[in-house]
């Protein structure tokens, strides 16, 4: 499936959880199962949730994470809502 927007390594993007929550990742590494040596599995992304006020919001909701960690996740290409803006600090 080929997703509508184009997005890059290192783009910071809102994804839509199956826990509930929406959450902002990292794109890490892209798998497209058309290129894969098996030819099998589904296009997406590897992925690491970055701020830990997300990883908090999921451990609210019963995702087995421990604290202070950064965990990798896996991304379908369909649950990516829209590209993540870090807000200004001022």
């Amino acid at each position: 499936m080929k997703s509508k927007k184009r997005y890059t390594k290192n783009d910071r993007v809102l994804v839509k959880s199956f826990a509930g929550p929406d959450v902002c990742v990292v794109l890490k590494r892209r798998y497209i199962a058309q290129k894969s040596e098996s030819k099998l599995g589904v296009d997406g992304w590897e992925a690491q949730i970055i701020d830990q006020k997300e990883v908090n919001k999921l451990r609210k909701r019963g995702v087995p994470y421990k604290k202070g960690e950064k965990p990798m996740v896996w991304v379908f290409d369909y649950e990516i809502i829209k590209k993540c803006f870090r807000r200004k600090v001022r």
